[in-house]
């Protein structure tokens, strides 16, 4: 069994570290809120079964967990879970980070719920995520007047499967409308043609930064107040406290 890398200062050689400790005595803490599907349920039981967890959740094919484990700071909250999710066969897992003191882990345990339900609801790929990666949507997302706001911006666009699927190509080209009419496989004047109509029906231009942002973001905004909002789970600490290992 070995220790993470990324946190020297808890590795069993040291037994003053090992020995049980109550959360209080611990500087900081890693939240990773974690969700796997099909063959890394299993792997990522393991996992829940070396920390401490709150909330865990496991299917047949579907798991959910949030692991709480010492952390000196926020880069090596990221480190461990980079390492988890390598460690899980990446594939299929997506993992969500936050670091907070004791007397803020409440706060943690939420901001990682949430940054895991955005990344999910967005169809983001498996990976390690923070909250930077969702801010201007977890900022939407907070603000039920905005977002519906936004919702009904995008409405005219979403319900014209065609002017939908190229905004999508646009967005996922960076902006680029060669690649994007490649992939859609159209020619260079059917998407101009499309990303006018966009323009009309919400008044904002596509084929500008600006414009491509407010209408990247209106579509998260749809996306986000249709799905149910999640029940907060109580934190539940269990002892004695361990750093991840394998």
């Amino acid at each position: 069994m070995t220790t993470h890398p990324a946190l020297p200062q808890l590795v069993h050689s040291q037994p003053e570290i090992a020995q049980p400790r109550t959360p209080e005595a611990v500087s900081g803490w890693a939240v990773l809120d974690v969700r796997a599907l099909g063959s890394a349920v299993r792997a990522l039981g393991t996992v829940l079964g070396q920390s401490c967890v709150v909330g865990t959740q496991l299917g047949p094919s579907i798991g959910r967990g949030t692991v709480l484990t010492p952390a000196g700071d926020l880069r090596q909250a990221l480190s461990l879970a980079q390492w988890v999710w390598e460690d899980l066969g990446g594939g299929a897992v997506w993992i969500s980070v936050a670091w907070r003191p004791y007397e803020q882990l409440a706060r943690g345990v939420r901001e990682a719920e949430d940054v895991l339900r955005l990344v999910c609801a967005l169809k983001r790929p498996p990976g390690v995520h923070r909250l930077d990666d969702v801010a201007v949507e977890h900022a939407v997302a907070s603000c039920p007047e905005v977002s519906r706001h936004l919702a009904a911006l995008i409405e005219p666009v979403v319900t014209r499967p065609e002017l939908l699927q190229t905004l999508e190509a646009l967005i996922t080209a960076d902006g680029n409308r060669a690649r994007a009419a490649a992939e859609l496989i159209i020619h260079r004047s059917t998407i101009d043609y499309r990303l006018r109509r966009i323009e009309e029906l919400t008044g904002h231009s596509p084929t500008r930064v600006r414009g491509l942002h407010t209408l990247h973001t209106a579509l998260a905004a749809r996306t986000l107040i249709r799905k149910v909002e999640p029940v907060r789970r109580p934190i539940r600490t269990v002892h004695p406290l361990r750093p991840l290992t394998r």
